[in-house]
């Protein structure tokens, strides 16, 4: 074979290895798994939500304050230099002594009207006699009678005589403006602004309610539907809730000045007797619709005519009509439409 030949056929093997080269890298590649391939997307199931039958309930929510009430000063006509002083806190309630003057205690009653004269057994009769004769007959002092139409005799000196051994002090069956504090409810010991040696007449400490409630400021939009009466909840810090009820609402201020208060008595004062003072949350029942049929709002399906409805897990579109909605549900009813179906919910 001649050198020109020999190189001919070099170069068409060469040019056949390549070719085949090339043919089994291609079967290669046409016979390479499936799992090598990239993977497919499942589409996701829609979510889904059911309607359900019951009350549905639209509340306001208030910003509040556990605390206990508005602080009042008390006056005193003690004569002398304070002695002793209640503490913060500290509760003063039918015969309790509110101070000392001069090492003598001042014990308190409870009534409306405050005492204004000297009262003694000489027959005297009058509101502030049958306040002094009621708060007697309560301490044990004095027979069980009508204090409206008492009449202050023998039996009333004795009876004072009576509770002012019992307290230590001179038995002369006699009460002036100055023995006694008068207040018009058991109450608690808000603040002490007077010191030991400060005369005993004048302003000694202020006082508020013995039971906690929660002043609360209500919602600008909501202050035309929040009354006295309305049922609250009251959210404690703790996680726990009580029930109150609306007592007071009060304005205060005039335009965009204007606040709008509630005061919320709490119905187991118990629960939170371990607390002084906390930030609440009061949720306030404005409306509510009982036996309704109910969805979640992003359940409702706008329709391009207009008016809502609600889609089925196959896919068919029920219209409905929409009532109370509250907490990011709603009243729905049509046709079609009953407790435990299934409905397409955006979430």
């Amino acid at each position: 074979m001649t050198r020109s030949r020999r190189r001919t056929a070099l170069v068409g093997s060469l040019v056949l290895c390549a070719v085949l080269a090339a043919g089994a890298g291609g079967a290669a590649l046409l016979l390479r798994p499936v799992a090598d391939a990239a993977p497919v997307e499942q589409t996701a199931a829609p979510a889904t939500a059911v309607v359900e039958r019951g009350e549905l309930v639209q509340t306001a929510r208030l910003d509040g304050t556990v605390g206990f009430g508005t602080a009042v000063p008390v006056t005193t006509k003690a004569d002398g230099i304070i002695t002793g002083l209640p503490d913060v806190g500290a509760t003063l309630d039918r015969g309790s002594v509110a101070l000392r003057a001069n090492e003598r205690p001042v014990p308190v009653l409870i009534g409306a009207l405050p005492l204004y004269r000297a009262i003694d057994g000489s027959g005297m009769e009058g509101a502030d006699v049958s306040m002094v004769a009621s708060n007697l007959m309560d301490l044990g002092h004095l027979s069980r009678s009508d204090p409206e139409t008492f009449e202050a005799g023998w039996e009333f000196t004795e009876a004072v005589r009576d509770w002012q051994e019992s307290l230590g002090l001179e038995c002369t069956g006699t009460l002036a403006p100055a023995d006694v504090v008068v207040l018009s409810a058991p109450s608690r010991i808000a603040a002490v602004t007077a010191r030991l040696g400060d005369a005993a007449s004048g302003q000694p400490f202020s006082v508020t309610p013995t039971t906690r409630v929660v002043d609360a400021s209500v919602p600008a939009q909501d202050a035309g539907v929040i009354g006295v009466g309305a049922k609250a909840t009251i959210e404690l810090p703790d996680g726990r809730a009580v029930g109150g009820s609306i007592v007071t609402v009060t304005t205060t201020g005039e335009g965009t000045d204007a606040k709008v208060r509630a005061l919320v008595a709490i119905d187991d004062q118990a629960a939170l007797a371990s607390v002084d003072a906390a930030a609440v949350t009061v949720r306030v029942v404005t409306r509510s619709v009982p036996d309704v049929l109910i969805v979640p709002v992003a359940a409702l399906v706008a329709l391009a005519e207009g008016g809502y409805a609600l889609q089925d897990d196959r896919g068919r579109l029920h219209g409905v009509e929409i009532g109370l909605i509250a907490d990011d549900r709603v009243e729905v009813s049509g046709a079609g439409i009953e407790a435990g179906m299934t409905v397409v919910s955006a979430r």
